[in-house]
Parts: C-alpha cells; structure tokens; sequence
C-alpha cells in the first residue's frame, strides 16, 4: 500500500497545471506579502513605509495599550471630540478626509495641530471607540452599551441590509455578544490582525488543490491505463483506496505550505504579539464571537483545512465519473468563483457563503446565520456541517465510481 501511495503522489506532482496552479498561487501569496505598507509617522509627521511603517503601526497601537474602563474610554471620547472641534476652526480643511488631511495638516499647518487634529481623526483606535458610543443617542457610557446598540442595530437591518434575522437567530447573536468578557483589553496585534483577515486567501489553495488532483481518477480514463490496472488483483482494491490517500496527503501538505506561509510571513513582518487580545480590537466592536484573535485564527485556519479536504473529495468524485482532467478544474473553479459573484446579488448572499473563499473569508467575522425553526447554526457550524458531510460521503462514492468503471 505505502509504494502505492508513493506512486500515486508521484503522479500528482506530475500534473504540470495542476503544479503550475499551485505555483502561481504561492508566488501572488509572497508578492502580496512583499508589498509595501504605508502610514505616517505619528512622531515626525512623515509618510513612511515598509520596516519604519510596521514600527509606526507599533507605536501608535501601543499609544493606546491597556484596559479601556469607561473612564478612560470617556477620555478618548473628549480627545477626539477636541480634535474634531478643532479641525472645524479651519474651514479651509472642512472637506478633506482621509490621508489629505493627515497631509495637509502635518505639511501646511504644522507638526503639533496635525498631532492635535488629523492624527487622532485618522487614527483607527479613536474612530472605532467613538464610533461605537455614538451607536446610541444620546452618547453611550461604556462600550459594552455601544458594541450592545451596535449588534441590535445591525440585527434590526438583516444580514446586509436583505436577509431579515428570525427571532431565533437575534437571541443566537446576542447570547454570543454576552460571552464577551469587558472591559476589553487593547494592543498592539497587527501580525495576527493581518493572518485573521487574510484567511479568506486559504480558500483560494482549494482551487489549485482541486486542478493538481483533477486527474487522480479521470486520467486514468484519458490515458486508458484504467483498462490495464482495473482488472488486477489489486485495481479494485487497494489502488483506489491509494489515490484517495495520496489525495489527501497532497491535499494537507499544500494546504499547510499555503497558511504557513500566510502566518509565516505576517508573524515575521509584524511580530507576534496580541495572541491573547479580543477579537473585537482587530475585527470591530460589533463582532459578537466572544474570542481572542489568536483563538478566531485557530478556528478559522482549521476550519479552512476541513473545507480543504472536503472540497478535495468534491474534486475526486467529478474525476472519478468524467474521462477527462478539463471538467473537474473548470466545475471547482466556477463554484469558488461564482461564490464571490454571487455577493452582488443580494438574494444569492447566503447560498454563496457556503464556498471555499467567500465562506472563509467571512467566518467569524459577520453575523451570518442559518435557521431552521428554533434551530440556528452560524457560518463557520454550517462549514462545517457541509464540509464534513462531503468528506465523509463523496469519498466512497469516489471509490465505488472508479472500481465500477467499465472497461
């Protein structure tokens, strides 16, 4: 069995699209990597970029360290308020936002009314505390009021505005947003930050995933050895038991290669702290998962895994009935594909939800829920579910296909 399985790698790694596939994805995963990140520099005022931009996010996320008690939240509230006050005193600078006043007011105003002003209305932290208080009128007294108000709010709106919540599933949300524990902690976790948000990415390995074992069984047909090896001893035996295990191992190794090399690099370029902060301070005061970042990113990566190798079995079956490797690429692919189109069709939402990179790119990170009667299950559950069961059962059926082959 293992020299079988042996061979049958061997023969995954020769599919050269299937290789180039899996090439080109790890190469656009360092070159994203590889980009430059800009920001301006707090103490100098300057837009910088790369290694002095990663120490500038540092030390404008270390500024604001510590536990954020109402006091001390009620304290930002008023800094920011000053600075918003102040910035109306120029009317000149009235309709800039973004990086055009951070620029305009660090170069033509001067160092110490940009720090006054457009660093701290461009600043992240203070957007979101205050944004979160503001979710009610008049003016919250804590966040955990104004993180409450928020979730209610987008409760009330449905999943983008179009999918209404049941009643189960607004109690579903909001007994996950109790869980939270406040007040919250907050830090420095732009290396964690970055894993978290590009989880989605790990969903695109299933596409190349699926084009290197696109010919495990149709190749078999195509190049006709099925009539040769189906009908010996162990052609109906062992060899497709060998492929699927040789499908996995393939699966799991380029899988693991792909968000190492995501958590590799951020983890190297941004540092590993803020394992152990909340959710909330990477994704928004509106997420109710009552997780840390380092936690959510476990989750997501391992869910990420299972829709790996359950989309594999999804390859594996289409390959198993076509006698070409063409349809299996093409059928994985539109599905991946189609998910991401089918976001802008506001009825499609959570249908397209359910594949590998929309799926996981929103995993714990939107209020997304299924229902059924008084049953109600999040996206990454339903993942899972849907995931597990396609493991689990187009396997065999892969297996029975093959050893039925007629030849």
């Amino acid at each position: 069995m293992g020299t079988l399985i042996k061979f049958e790698l061997k023969k995954i790694l020769g599919n050269r699209a299937g290789m180039v596939a899996c090439a080109l994805l790890l190469a656009m995963l360092v070159a994203v990597s590889a980009m430059a990140v800009g920001v301006r520099d707090y103490d100098t005022g300057e837009y910088v970029q790369g290694i002095r931009a990663q120490q500038a996010l540092r030390a404008q996320a270390e500024r604001h360290a510590g536990t954020l008690t109402d006091e001390r939240v009620a304290a930002d509230a008023a800094v920011y308020d000053r600075a918003v006050a102040l910035w109306e005193q120029q009317p000149e600078l009235a309709d800039l936002g973004g990086w055009e006043v951070a620029d305009d007011a660090a170069i033509t105003l001067g160092l110490d009314f940009w720090r006054e002003t457009g660093a701290i209305l461009t600043d992240d932290y203070y957007t979101e505390v205050v944004g979160t208080l503001d979710s009610t009128n008049p003016r919250a007294t804590s966040l955990r009021e104004g993180a409450r108000a928020r979730v209610d709010g987008a409760l009330s709106q449905g999943l983008w505005g179009y999918h209404p919540y049941t009643e189960a599933e607004k109690a579903y949300w909001r007994s996950l947003e109790d869980g939270i524990a406040w007040p919250l902690e907050y830090g420095y976790d732009h290396g964690w930050d970055n894993v978290f948000a590009w989880k989605g990415f790990s969903g695109l390995a299933v596409v190349a995933i699926c084009i290197a074992l696109s010919g495990v069984f149709a190749g078999e047909y195509r190049d006709r050895t099925a009539a040769i090896v189906l009908p010996t001893r162990r052609g109906k035996r062992a060899l497709p038991v060998a492929k699927v295990a040789a499908s996995f191992i393939f699966t799991t190794a380029y899988w693991l290669l792909v968000a190492g090399l995501v958590i590799g690099t951020r983890v190297m370029l941004y540092g590993a702290d803020g394992w152990n902060l909340p959710l909330q301070v990477s994704t928004g005061m509106d997420n109710p998962y009552p997780l840390t970042v380092g936690q959510a990113v476990l989750l997501s990566y391992g869910l990420g895994y299972l829709v790996a190798l359950g989309t594999a079995a999804f390859a594996l079956i289409i390959s198993s009935r076509v006698r070409t490797t063409l349809p299996v690429a093409a059928i994985t692919m539109s599905v991946v594909f189609l998910g991401v189109i089918g976001l802008f069709a506001k009825p499609l939402i959570k249908l397209a939800m359910l594949t590998p990179f929309t799926g996981l790119s929103y995993a714990y990170d939107v209020m997304a829920s299924y229902a059924v009667g008084p049953f109600v299950a999040d996206l990454p559950t339903v993942l899972v579910l849907l995931y597990g069961v396609m493991l689990v059962v187009l396997t065999p059926l892969a297996v029975r296909a093959f050893k039925r082959h007629q030849v």
